[in-house]
This record gives structure tokens, sequence and C-alpha cells, in this order.
């Protein structure tokens, strides 16, 4: 039950840092059937749409290759529709429809049975829309629906649930009150005056206290009766049924709908710009951030999705390309990045556009220069005119993601049909965020001349801004001021000096799709000392024009020192920084490159196969980054801003990075890491570079369209670039072996208010047999944990369990953030849980573990959707020297073989052994700073986990050295 976040995944966020601006294309047509919607040629799938007699819309989707079914039922009412007595109410009432209906009106039955049936479900909710969705083994798809429906038809909403639940959104907001992003949302709207967006959207025990007669229950139901109607609803449906079977459950289940008449909600309230634009925003965030914003308030233009005249401009000004504002200030050393990104119905009429700056140190000191020549070269493009010149690039490049659009998980999929089917004409459902009918010259000036200082809040964002008032509901201080900026002829000739001009044309996009002649099995090309190359085809997807390369330089620099970990960090964020218009251009090519820091650095591509031989090229090029004293400094800042910042987040979310640090080396305390970064100087790094370049083990793997010509052609493309090199042996991460009786205990101080908790248990032996019985377990002590510390006692959102791996020993954790319980007590009732749930597992009946089983060979055993989802078991395997690449299907063996005892007989060894294995993590957050520590019996902490590194049992790192992952 999940309240988005700033749309950073709903369905208007256009969100592009240039990239993701890329999503139309022209018109295309698989379909005779007006009624249904337009769909990719790469979609197999069959679809229906289907009007129910009470007015529900309907979208059916027959796929016989899913493992699971889905579903997805989204309601036009949101945040913009609370009572202002009731702030938060929409989202509140998102939370109670779990809670029991009048046919199953068990408050934990449907988790319960999403947990029997290998299920997963949610919802959110956003200023315009509520969105409930799950997804369940076919065999429980029936029953999934009658007791999804039942939410919409006769939920209980009760008295003392309407009182527990309170908590648990309250427990919700305290997790959100310190994220920027909410705070700044929350200033941003209440300057919009008299708009129903300036409201309160979470809500917490102040605002859903009672305060009308009967209360906020009363309140709740009148809600409900009010929107919750068939007419403002949308269902999608995806299943591998025929569609007149799936039409005959969607009638069965969903026509007792009430059809009540009632209205689609409008926000019809005119902003006066007078009083809503023209604002500059002092904000001191939590986190160290420097920025600059440009918020632009649009009228509505969510009709125009045919054109996009958002995007299209977006387009030109996202640019990274020589002659732009990103690459202007980047030059001049004051920003790091530009993203810009669009929302066409923000705040129901009206609409946003935002240029979001990260300012460097030196940048400080030149905003306001940024922003006149920000604005500037606004004018300037208002002044010279748009025209269709990227109208070509721009239609192709989404013509091509929609012609060979890739599947996504059902879940997703059914949820974001489910969206759309509330924003656009159900023909284009699918394929409205891709089309492009092409430039339209008044729609995009238009956006274009409301892009101006009378539409404009700015925002100067650190952590030394004049700010004197307290966010409403949220950490952070700010300060409201009238916009004062140069005319617009000074801002114009500023930018013209300053030699802004319009972004050159794309040269990576693909010319050609020709599929190459594949072998689906892994193949070894080259293994010498030093290098190694791998290819394979695709089992899934031979017939598409993608691919995956993963180039990985592996060094040991990072397993040697934290130095050595902090100036990989920094080579890769100089390289990002240094390539951003190449990354850029090879995005809106369709082809997404990322390098990450792993023991050494991973340099991965995939998209498009045709131009990847020339962009590698380009791309190994750079990777001797040039430094100096004000680039490194930068980068510098950067990295440990982003050190200090990541303590900021949900404690929840801390927990296992907090555990990877602990048990894997190579991984260093954030103390022994800003440290070593304060000793970093340019010739020592360029040094750095020198070495790792000049000593090094290089691993190639590509997977998808390519052929052996193509695999030798690139090794010698990078051998070209890196000759003369010195081989160094394959460097992995030392990994600890759990032992018998080990106890080890770390903590963490969080500038946060909440404790976050996580309590583990390894099991001592390795195999593939401990993972199957842990990720079995998982699914069901999950729902216990959920049920009991969230639902019934509410002590924080977020509580649950986990059963993965630990290299190769398998372990059972229980983790939880909380608002309310301090560590001591919080460490004993995980314990009593714990104990408690072995009774629980004891009584488990033969068929209740057969569909926990059953729901999690499902999971293993689904087809992929994608390429990438196909390749990550090979890469896993390929990381660890796993050649008989066959992990994956070993854990389905093992949990096929799986018997009811032995689930019990691995939790009674692994957990409730007096010798088990155990580590405790703690993150204690403010609110708890003065409580005491919980403590494990005999429990050793560790304070510097490098020293804990050097003398942990460690795992057999070998080749095959285990039996599964």
């Amino acid at each position: 039950m999940l309240l988005t976040c700033l749309r950073l995944s709903g369905r208007h966020f256009i969100g592009f840092l240039i990239a993701a601006l890329l999503l139309a294309c022209q018109p295309m047509q698989t379909s005779d059937q007006p009624a249904h919607p337009l769909t990719s040629p790469n979609d197999e799938r069959s679809y229906r749409s289907l009007e129910l007699e009470n007015g529900l819309s309907v979208v059916l989707v027959s796929d016989p290759t899913v493992e699971k079914s889905a579903a997805a039922l989204s309601v036009g009412v949101g945040l913009l529709q609370d009572p202002m007595a009731y702030q938060g109410m929409a989202h509140f009432l998102e939370h109670m429809l779990f809670l029991g209906t009048e046919r199953y009106p068990d408050p934990d039955g449907y988790m319960a049975f999403m947990s029997r049936n290998g299920g997963t479900n949610n919802a959110y909710t956003w200023l315009d829309i509520t969105n409930y969705m799950f997804r369940i083994d076919n065999a429980a798809y029936a029953e999934a629906l009658a007791r999804f429906s039942d939410f919409f038809q006769a939920p209980l909403l009760s008295p003392e649930y309407i009182e527990k639940e309170k908590n648990a959104v309250n427990a919700e907001w305290s997790m959100r009150r310190e994220m920027d992003e909410f705070a700044m949302f929350r200033i941003g709207r209440s300057l919009l005056g008299e708009h129903p967006a300036n409201r309160f959207l979470i809500g917490n025990l102040d605002s859903l206290a009672d305060k009308t007669p009967g209360g906020l229950h009363r309140a709740t139901v009148a809600f409900y009766q009010r929107y919750y109607a068939a007419g403002l609803m949308k269902l999608a449906m995806i299943s591998p049924l025929p569609l007149d079977d799936m039409a005959a459950l969607a009638r069965t289940h969903f026509s007792g709908i009430p059809e009540r008449a009632v209205e689609a909600p409008a926000v019809e309230v005119a902003l006066d710009f007078e009083q809503v634009g023209g604002q500059r925003i002092h904000y001191v965030p939590q986190q160290d951030r420097r920025e600059l914003q440009f918020d632009f308030i649009i009228d509505n233009n969510q009709e125009r999705f045919r054109h996009k005249p958002n995007e299209y401009l977006a387009y030109i000004i996202g640019s990274e390309m020589p002659g732009t504002p990103a690459a202007l200030l980047k030059e001049r050393g004051w920003v790091s990045g530009l993203s810009v990104y669009a929302d066409p119905a923000q705040f129901g009429n009206y609409g946003s556009f935002t240029l979001s700056l990260e300012v460097t140190p030196e940048g400080m000191a030149h905003r306001d220069e940024m922003v006149e020549l920000v604005l500037g070269y606004l004018d300037m493009l208002r002044a010279d005119g748009l025209s269709g010149r990227y109208a070509g690039e721009f239609r192709t490049s989404l013509a091509n993601r929609f012609r060979f659009l890739e599947k996504t998980d059902d879940f997703s999929y059914a949820s974001e049909l489910a969206a759309a089917m509330q924003d656009y004409p159900l023909r284009h459902i699918i394929d409205a965020p891709y089309r492009f009918e092409g430039f339209d010259r008044a729609a995009t000036e238009a956006v274009l001349a409301q892009l101006v200082p009378e539409r404009l809040q700015l925002w100067y964002v650190s952590p030394g801004e004049p700010a004197t008032l307290q966010v409403p509901h949220y950490a952070g201080r700010y300060s409201v001021a009238p916009l004062a900026l140069p005319d617009r002829e000074q801002r114009l000739a500023s930018a013209r000096a300053a030699g802004l001009h319009w972004p050159a044309r794309n040269t990576l996009l693909p010319e050609s799709f020709a599929l190459r002649e594949t072998d689906p099995e892994p193949r070894r090309l080259v293994a010498e000392e030093g290098l190694d190359l791998w290819l394979q085809g695709s089992r899934y997807f031979p017939d598409q024009p993608r691919g995956e390369l993963h180039l990985y330089l592996n060094t040991d620099a990072r397993l040697e020192s934290p130095a050595g970990s902090v100036m990989l960090s920094l080579w890769a964020d100089l390289y990002r920084q240094q390539q951003a218009a190449l990354l850029t251009e090879a995005q809106i090519a369709g082809i997404q490159v990322a390098l990450e820091v792993d023991n050494g650095l991973m340099l991965s591509l995939e998209g498009f196969t045709d131009k990847q031989p020339e962009l590698l090229a380009r791309l190994l090029e750079g990777l001797r980054v040039s430094v100096d004293e004000a680039s490194l400094a930068q980068a510098l800042d950067r990295y440990t801003r982003g050190i200090r910042n990541a303590r900021h987040a949900f404690p929840v979310r801390q927990l296992f990075p907090a555990l990877t640090t602990l048990v894997e080396s190579g991984n260093y305390a954030d103390e022994a890491l800003l440290q070593a970064a304060g000793e970093v100087r340019v010739a020592g790094f360029r040094d750095f570079l020198t070495r790792q370049l000049g000593r090094n083990h290089l691993r190639l793997y590509l997977f998808g369209n390519y052929n052996e010509a193509d695999a030798r052609g690139l090794l010698a493309t990078l051998e070209s670039v890196l000759p003369g090199r010195e081989a160094l042996a394959y460097q992995r991460s030392d990994i600890l072996a759990p032992v018998r009786g080990q106890a080890l205990q770390r903590h963490l101080e969080l500038p946060v208010e909440d404790l976050g908790m996580l309590s583990l248990y390894a099991a001592p032996e390795p195999g593939v047999d401990g993972l199957a019985r842990a990720r079995v377990l998982e699914v069901h002590l999950a729902n216990r944990v959920f049920t009991e510390l969230r639902t019934q006692e509410q002590l924080g959102y977020a509580a649950g369990a986990v059963g993965r791996e630990m290299g190769d020993h398998a372990f059972l954790a229980l983790y939880i953030q909380t608002p309310v319980k301090a560590p001591v007590d919080m460490l004993q009732r995980l314990g009593r849980l714990a104990e408690s749930y072995a009774g629980t597992l004891d009584a488990l009946d033969e068929e209740a573990f057969q569909q926990l089983r059953a729901g999690v060979l499902t999971a293993l055993t689904q087809p992929p959707k994608t390429q990438s989802e196909e390749v990550a078991p090979f890469l896993r395997d390929w990381q660890r020297e796993r050649y008989a690449f066959d992990s994956r299907q070993r854990l389905i063996e093992a949990v096929r073989e799986l018997t009811l005892a032995d689930l019990q007989q691995f939790y009674a060894q692994t957990v409730l052994s007096r010798e088990a294995s155990r580590i405790l993590l703690q993150l204690r957050g403010e609110r708890f700073r003065e409580a005491p520590l919980a403590e494990l019996p005999d429990g050793r902490p560790v304070h510097s986990p490098a020293d804990f590194h050097r003398k942990m049992p460690r795992q057999a790192a070998g080749p095959d050295s285990a039996s599964g992952s």
C-alpha cells in the first residue's frame, strides 16, 4: 500500500534525464477493431475491451506464456478530492480496503491468501488516481478476483480498523516527513492559494483525527460511497485464459460494483499567476544538496499526447550537445547535471514543466548568472522560432522503441494499463507514450510561451539558504520572495553572447535491424591469462535486434583499501560527467549505457546492436578521464555528499547495504571512505588510473544479437585501447562464512527519526538445499511478520522477512522500521515472533505447503519478459565463475524436491538452535538516541568492517565452489 512519491513511477511523470523524453512514436496499427488498443508489432498477446452494464471499462490481455495472472483496478479519484477536514483521506481509504470485506471479513485474509498462492499485491494513491493491483498463481486467479472485486463492492471499513490504520498511515508519513522531495512539493503547492492541490497528501494522526459528527469513520464511508462508483473505475486483467473466459470472469466478479450516478471529478479552480508565479523560494534541505530548479506551471495539455509538445521541448532544452545550457554550464564548472521533465496534468487543470540543475560549489556564486542564461535560452528559442528540425530523429527513435517494445512484468503492466485508461482514449492506452504524429508548431509554441517568469517558481536549494519558515508537516525550512530578474532583452543578449545555440543531430540511431545467427548456449571464445570472452544468443528473443554487452575491467584496488574504493568511484563519476553528451545520444538512439563500480569497473551497453561497435569505440576512448584540481574537487564533493546523504534514506532501505558492508570484503565504513577521500590528490589519482588501465583482468560477455565475428571485432577494439596490459588474476570479494554460535552485531547512528532493525539467522551449511528452504519460508514468514507487526500491532509501516543467500549460505532475516519501539523492546519482539512462528510452521498442513512451494516454483520457472531478465542468471554465474551456468536450474530442482519436514527442520536448525549463527543490525534514529542498544547473547560488536574482514571466516571462492545460487 504505497503512496507514490512525486510520480517517480506514476503515469503522468514524463521524467526525463532527457533519455526518458523519448516516449512517443509514429502511428502503428495491428488491430482492425477500433475499440481495441493499438499494440506493438512485437506484442503477440491478444487484447479485448468491453464495458460492463454498470459502466466499468475493462481491458483483457490473454497471454498463454504467463505463469501468473494479474489484475489492476484504478479509480479516478485521488488526493485532489480529499475533504479539507480529513486531508489524506484518499490515501487512508486505499489502506482500509485491504482490511476485510463482507464476504471475506478477516482483516488478514487477503494478504494470507496472496502469500499462500505466490501472490503480490499493492496500491498507490496520487493526486487524481487510486490504483490497486495484484498478481497470483494462475490456479488461484478466480478466487483472487472474487476477493479483489469485493474491495469495490462491500468493504467492511470497520471502526476498529479505522482507528488502527490511522497509525499505519502516520508511520508512512513519519517515514517520508524528512524527504526533501515531499517537503518541496508541499511548499510549491502551498503557494497555489485556494487550488485543491494545496493540501496535505499522505495524512497523519492529526489530519485524520475526528473533526466532524461521526468522525473519521463516517467521513471514510461517505468518501467511499461518493467516489467508488463503476463509472469512475477502469479494470485491466492479464492471464493465459482465452479472452471469452476472461470476459466471463470480469462480468461475474465486477458487475456488482455500484453504478452510482457520479460525474468524474474535475478541478476547475483557476490560478492567479500574479500571486502564484514570479516567486523565488529558498529551501534548506535535510540532505546536503545544491540545486537550482525552475518550476513552470503550464496549462493541462494531456489531450496533446499525439504531438507531444512537452516532450519535444524537453528534448531540445535538456540536450547535452555542445552549445546547449547543460554543456555550457558544465564546461564552466557550475553544474554537474541538468534534467528536464514535465507532467501535463500535475495539478489537475494545470501541469508542470521543470528544469533542475545540480550546482557545484563553484556554481553557487553564479546562480543568478545561470538563471539569466537558462531563461535567456528560452527567450532565444522563442525569438528564433520553433521548427520540426528534430521531428525526424524524435519520431524514428520512438518508433524503434515501439516497434520492438519489450514486455514488462504482468503486475506492473496491469497497473500501467489501468492507469492509462484514466488518461487516454482506449485505443491509445498502450501507444500513447510512444505516439508522435508530427511536430505541431502551435501546440509546442503554446507551451514555450508559458515558460516565462510570470509562471515560474524558482528554487534556490542549499544548506545555507536564508530560510525562516517551517515546512508544514515536513522537516525543512524555507522562505519566499518576489522574483527579481533582468529584462528579456538583457537575458537574450546574455544567452547569445555565451554562445548558446540549438543542439546538434543524433548520429547513433540504428540504420539496420539485421539479425545474426546465434547459439543460446554460452560459449567461451577466449580464455587467456587476464582475458575472457563469452558469447551467448537469446533463446527466448532470437528475433530481436538487441543485445547486451558487459565489459568488466576487474582490478584489486577496491579489495586493497578504502582509497582504492574511493578512487574507483571518482573514476566512474568523472567518466559519466565527461561522457554525458555521448551517453544521452546513445540513450536517445535506444542504447542504455551504464558504468558501475564493483571490483573494478563494469561498463554495460544494452539495446539495438547496429551502432554498438561505434559507440563502444567512442566510450573506450574516454576511459582515461582528464582530471585537474577543479574537476577532482567537484567529484570529491559529489562523492562525499553522496555518502552523507545516503544516511538520510529510509532506515529500512539502509539495512541491506549495511549487511553487505558487514559480510563482504571490499566494503568499508562511511568514516573510512570519507577519510580516504580527504587524502586524494590529482597526481595520486592520475597514477591510480595508469595502474588500473595497465594491470587488470578483462572480461567480456555478449548476449543477444551478436555473432562470433562481432565478438572478436569488439574484443579487438578493446585490446587496441588497452595495449600492453599486465594480466591480473580474477579478483573476487571474500564473503563471511557463517559459523555455529557466531553472533555479530553492528549499529549505526542515523540523522533521521526512526529505528531500522534487522535480525538475521544464517544457515551454517552451504548449498542450494538451504536456499530452496529459505525461499519458500520467506513467503510464509513475511506475511506473518507483516500481519503481526504492521497490521495488528502498528509498530511500523515497513515490516517483513527475507530468505536469500549470503554467498553459498542461505539466511532468514526479520526486519522493520519503527517510529514507536526502542531497540531493546524491538529485538525482544522480533525474538518472540521468531519463536512463535515455529508453532505456526509446525501446524502448516501439506496442502498449504504445496501451495507455498508451487508459488515459489512459478516465480522461478516463468519465462523471461525481456533479454535482461533472460541473461540475469547467466551473468550471476559468470561473475562467480560457475561455468556450468546451471545455478538457477539446480535451485528449481531443489525447490521441487523440498518437503514440509525439510522446511520445519531447516527453521529449527537455523533459527531456533541455541547455536544459531546470527547477525543483528540496528540503525538508530534521533527519536531513540538516548535509548540503549539491543544486544545478542554473547554478541560480538563490529566497529570496523575492514578489520573484521581480515579475520572473518571466509567461504570458498573458487569456480563452482557452491551447490547453487
